[in-house]
């Protein structure tokens, strides 16, 4: 390890090895500061310096053809103080070689941990693989700017994507990346300024008793053994749409008129009583004795039923009501109770809400309602 003081005019003539691939010059005037010379006269810059548990490190600082002495000295006085400091500067580069592309995060980080706590983790994969692995796939984790995702955000609205959807999208893609900053595989997350898109009147489609009536009248038409019962339940319950198309019969009590829904099965992860009208209790009768453990099962399976997108689509726009979604028929049921007089403390314990800020949201209450409501100011002030 021959010591010199390297100066330009050394490191652009330097004696080459004979007896050995290489050799390591060591500077007399920065300890630490190395310029390795290869046979064939290819020469690099290191800096060697002993970490916080007294490892002896060595970092590369780079070619001699592309920085000159000075300023390869002069980077190699900034890393040393940075060690001075408690940086590890080697322990970094190899961090960031390590860190995993937007792809090997979500396969191997983002989904496996997802899977044992979210039902829906089948659609975080889906929207995974059709809308970011092409435009992310290749890129590492800590490359990411806020700017992609505002331009991925904006995207996604050109492409004609309405706020709603847009918005659960950017949801899933803020949850991947603040995961990624909790588990320590970046500093931060680039989700800084991505704000969620105004979707105004998104919660606010409620049925009203006359188009219950004709979306009634659309079902009894409907030639598909199972689905017409299946929303006729949903209106009579509140249900979700998982919660009622997996509804198995181990969870009903035909004697008591009570539907017990599992912590597993349910979106707020607590056990929920639910009690089940004349209506809903008729349904079930006529579905006893159909030969699968489930209530609403697919005939050809017997399996609870995972697609009827298409049997609703005409059952909707036979009704003239083409803007309803099966979603919606759950504010419906809420809003009719809030317009009965019912209580939002009953009505949040109907829909399984923990908190009643949830509840309001489907609290709508007609006009007649609310004309009724303040005439009874009116009739105090004579």
């Amino acid at each position: 390890m021959p010591k010199v003081f390297l100066k330009q005019s050394f490191v652009d003539n330097p004696p080459l090895p004979t007896d050995k691939p290489k050799i390591q010059y060591f500077d007399e005037k920065l300890t630490g500061f190395i310029l390795e010379v290869r046979r064939n006269g290819k020469a690099t810059y290191y800096i060697r310096y002993r970490d916080k548990h007294s490892r002896t490190r060595q970092l590369m600082i780079g070619p001699s053809d592309a920085l000159s002495i000075d300023q390869a000295r002069e980077r190699a006085r900034a890393l040393k103080s940075q060690v001075v400091m408690g940086f590890d500067p080697l322990a970094h580069v190899e961090k960031i070689k390590k860190t995993p592309t937007f792809r090997e995060f979500t396969r191997d980080k983002y989904l496996p941990h997802v899977k044992t706590y979210k039902r829906s983790w089948e659609y975080d994969q889906d929207l995974i693989e059709k809308r970011m692995l092409k435009l992310w796939g290749n890129m590492r984790m800590d490359e990411f700017k806020p700017g992609d995702l505002l331009e991925f955000q904006s995207a996604l609205v050109n492409r004609g994507f309405k706020p709603g959807s847009v918005n659960r999208v950017m949801a899933l893609v803020k949850h991947i990346f603040n995961l990624a900053e909790r588990w320590e595989i970046i500093q931060r997350a680039p989700t800084k300024n991505v704000s969620k898109l105004a979707d105004n009147g998104a919660m606010e489609r409620f049925l009203t008793h006359q188009e219950l009536e004709t979306l009634l009248e659309a079902i009894k038409t409907c030639k598909s053994p199972v689905v017409p019962d299946l929303i006729e339940f949903l209106i009579l319950t509140g249900a979700r749409k998982s919660e009622a198309s997996q509804l198995p019969w181990s969870e009903i009590d035909m004697e008591e008129h009570i539907w017990t829904l599992p912590p597993e099965r349910n979106k707020g992860k607590t056990r929920k009583i639910i009690p089940l009208s004349q209506g809903a209790m008729k349904i079930l009768k006529r579905r006893a004795g159909n030969g699968s453990d489930y209530v609403f099962p697919n005939p050809d399976t017997g399996l609870p039923m995972k697609h009827m997108h298409g049997t609703w689509d005409r059952i909707r726009r036979n009704a003239g009501l083409p803007d309803v979604r099966v979603h919606d028929l759950r504010h419906s049921y809420a809003s009719f109770l809030v317009n009965s007089g019912r209580s939002l403390y009953e009505v949040q314990k109907l829909l399984g809400h923990a908190d009643i800020s949830t509840t309001q949201r489907y609290a709508h209450l007609t006009k007649d309602t609310l004309q009724e409501a303040t005439e009874i100011v009116s009739k105090l002030v004579r």
